[in-house]
């Protein structure tokens, strides 16, 4: 919670002010370490320009392209919570470039990313289930990096670049099957499994559910404990709600957005609590119970300040004011300017 992230970077950066005699040739590690949890626990209370003037100082020290990746992962999650997503996206592609996954260069990204997921597709209905499950370990340091930058690129471009979020997620998993899985492959499967229950132009939802559960399984076999709100986020509410009631989300959305916000996962704990509040309206919830929820979560989004990942429930908020005959002070009391198509 905001309440353990705040003494956290009280203390951190009480060390960086501790270490601030020795320059960083003399206590290079020490530096790097301090730094780079400095600027996560700044974005985890959402104290953004700080974090800028942190992951400056480490990129302008860092002995190489390693050492700047801890920034760099934390810079791409800043920008996309400050809704500049397609700075973040670019940041991002950037580095993937150099770390050997450049993104294909063409007019027609759509295409290319459909051509991906098909492809993506064929390769895992040749694998068996327990295939899947006893992939060798990723070994290449560089394959990991471009894992966990596409990771954290992924629900940036989900918002504004769709195209380059199916190509992004059918490269994870073409990666965990040709050179072995780590903690984001969960991940992977998850998000995939979603867009072939969504995006794919066969919307093949057993084929997509079967996905789905193995990246469950996947979570645990690699304790990838972290990535728990993302991957029940694609699964949950993207995958299983085509095959099971609406109702039986609820409890992982909920399960999902604690997890986030115990492991620091804040976009995908705000993303968590949308899902539950738009799970209980669909669900038939009682209109009032959930109103109240979506200020319960209002309060935790305007805390954390991550308004990018919260606008899609304004309609919803605005549809229960409008069917119970409340007045609506949506507009006076969260976030202004919010337009009916939006």
């Amino acid at each position: 919670s905001l309440g353990a992230f705040a003494p956290a970077s009280f203390y951190l950066e009480a060390g960086i002010s501790l270490v601030g005699s020795f320059s960083w040739k003399e206590q290079y590690d020490l530096h790097l370490r301090l730094y780079e949890s400095y600027a996560e626990a700044k974005y985890c209370t959402g104290e953004f320009e700080e974090i800028n003037k942190v992951v400056n100082e480490i990129l302008a020290n860092a002995k190489c392209l390693g050492d700047k990746l801890g920034a760099y992962f934390t810079l791409v999650t800043t920008l996309n919570a400050q809704s500049k997503t397609q700075e973040s996206t670019k940041v991002g592609l950037d580095i993937l470039s150099s770390l050997g996954e450049p993104m294909p260069v063409h007019l027609d990204m759509k295409a290319t990313g459909i051509i991906e997921l098909k492809k993506t597709k064929h390769i895992l209905k040749g694998k068996t289930d327990d295939e899947i499950l006893t992939l060798k370990a990723l070994g290449n340091n560089h394959k990991i990096a471009a894992m966990r930058l596409m990771y954290g690129l992924s629900l940036g471009c989900f918002f504004v670049r769709r195209d380059v979020f199916v190509w992004l997620i059918s490269k994870m998993v073409q990666i965990s099957i040709s050179d072995g899985i780590c903690k984001e492959s969960a991940f992977a499967f998850a998000t995939f499994s979603a867009l072939m229950a969504t995006v794919d132009v066969i919307l093949d939802v057993n084929s997509a559910s079967r996905i789905g559960k193995l990246s469950l399984r996947l979570l645990q076999i690699l304790q990838a404990e972290e990535y728990t709100a993302g991957i029940y986020g694609a699964v949950y509410f993207f995958t299983q709600t085509r095959v099971d009631h609406f109702r039986k989300s609820l409890e992982p959305m909920n399960h999902a957005y604690n997890v986030g916000l115990r492991f620091g996962e804040i976009h995908y704990a705000i993303a968590a609590a949308k899902c539950v509040c738009m799970l209980s309206f669909w669900s038939g919830e009682n209109l009032m119970t959930v109103l109240e929820k979506i200020k319960y979560y209002e309060v935790k989004v305007k805390e954390h300040k991550q308004e990018i990942f919260w606008r899609l429930i304004i309609p919803y908020e605005k549809a229960i004011h409008h069917l119970t005959g409340q007045p609506n002070e949506l507009d006076k009391v969260f976030w202004d300017g919010a337009e009916e198509e939006q």
